[in-house]
């Protein structure tokens, strides 16, 4: 399939829209992703890698702008996984974070690992 540039410009489009969504509605809910720093780090550099495929793009750099969209991707799998680690994690125990050191840090937000 031979894709043209203005083709993988909507859909990187569309994926910066919707990890930017994402990031929104996350920020209103703890309850999803209690510590919002890592989170919001990791997407805003999956943000980036798309932002600089689509700047690949634009330059007529097709070759290296598929690359940094597959890395995206790749990115965006790892993160969902993690996500949902976490979250399956502490659906089941909670109190797990506090036996391995500086994983509260990553699972828990300022307010939860203050209350025991």
């Amino acid at each position: 399939m031979n894709m043209d540039s203005k083709d993988l410009l909507m859909i990187n489009a569309t994926i910066i829209a919707g990890f930017l969504i994402l990031l929104t509605i996350s920020s209103f809910s703890q309850t999803e992703f209690p510590n919002r720093s890592i989170f919001v780090t990791i997407a805003v550099t999956i943000v980036i890698i798309f932002s600089l495929s689509c700047f690949m793009y634009l330059t007529d750099e097709n070759k290296f702008g598929i690359v940094l969209s597959k890395m995206g991707f790749i990115s965006i799998i790892f993160f969902m996984i993690f996500v949902g680690m976490v979250n399956v994690i502490n659906i089941i125990d909670p109190t797990i974070w506090s036996e391995v050191p500086g994983a509260s840090k990553i699972a828990m937000n300022n307010d939860t690992s203050s209350r025991k």
